[in-house]
């Protein structure tokens, strides 16, 4: 844990692991005094890239709510679930998401893996590019605060800021890189863009040289399991096996069609046989019913 002033009244403190950190922000376990005086406790509002992941591979036919949704499902603290734009075509889409729990971050990363559709899909660290150095008390590029000199101006219109005048922003973007009408770290900006080119170039040497090192996600291949049930041998073809379920297999000749015709035939008989029966007994029943209705308005007529 380090510490160190930010302007006259702040002080920032700062670690240097992410346990750390998420154990900072998540606590509010916080003084209200300092040697008896009362401090305010402001958490970063954002979260840092080293909590980012990213799911790869992802079918280009899913829709992107659809894939935030799946990871939202799986890992609950994601947040800021964006798809990734590259400069070239690609077959399968990759997306970026923060995971503000530490503890799911980590149990995410040792899986390797999250379900999305029909797809069982890898899950790496976000590797962040080559970043801007810039400086937000001017907006200029290649130095940061603490070295610039310069009286601190509005991001959007460059006015000078006073701390005794509220500032009133005209809204009228102003490029303090070329005085052009875009913002500062605008991506069109002719200067931005050739600072970019030179600081790529700038680290491709230094790796060449071997000061720096590039990280890249390794894709985790799945490895082979062979199970006997998996790929059963095949039975060779023999036309005197024997019969299955210890059946006749059906004729078709004209025997058979004479045989099902004789079958069919003796199945009406009986059936005929069978109704015939059911309505001599249905009438049987009916003339015990008439006699007993009979017997009982006699037995009424003599009382």
């Amino acid at each position: 844990i380090y510490i160190s002033w930010l302007g006259r009244e702040k002080l920032k403190l700062g670690v240097n692991n992410k346990e750390d950190y998420a154990t900072l922000v998540g606590t509010d376990n916080w003084p209200a005094k300092i040697n008896d005086i009362d401090i305010v406790v402001v958490k970063p509002k954002y979260v840092p890239d080293s909590f980012a992941l990213v799911v790869r591979y992802v079918p280009r036919e899913l829709d992107e709510d659809f894939v935030s949704n799946e990871i939202q499902r799986t890992i609950a603290s994601a947040d800021r679930i964006k798809r990734i734009h590259y400069s070239y075509q690609r077959r399968t889409d990759d997306y970026r998401f923060d995971v503000k729990d530490y503890s799911e971050h980590n149990a995410a990363l040792q899986l390797g893996r999250i379900a999305i559709g029909h797809s069982w899909l890898s899950i790496t660290k976000f590797y962040p590019g080559n970043r801007l150095t810039y400086c937000t008390r001017c907006w200029r590029i290649s130095h940061l605060r603490n070295t610039c000199n310069a009286e601190s101006k509005c991001r959007i219109c460059l006015e000078n800021l006073n701390s005794d005048i509220p500032h009133t922003c005209r809204n009228e973007p102003k490029c303090a890189q070329c005085d052009g009408k875009h913002h500062s770290l605008d991506s069109q900006c002719q200067v931005l863009k050739e600072y970019k080119d030179q600081l790529t170039e700038d680290v491709e040497v230094a790796i060449q040289k071997g000061l720096l090192q590039r990280f890249s996600p390794q894709e985790k291949s799945p490895l082979f399991e062979h199970r006997e049930q998996d790929f059963p041998p095949l039975t060779a073809s023999d036309n005197h096996s024997n019969k299955k379920w210890n059946t006749a297999l059906p004729r078709t000749t004209i025997e058979s069609n004479n045989l099902r015709a004789s079958y069919t035939d003796k199945t009406i008989e009986s059936i005929n046989d069978n109704l015939a029966t059911l309505i001599d007994s249905n009438k049987r029943l009916e003339n015990k019913v008439d006699l007993v209705s009979s017997n009982m308005k006699t037995v009424i007529l003599d009382i």
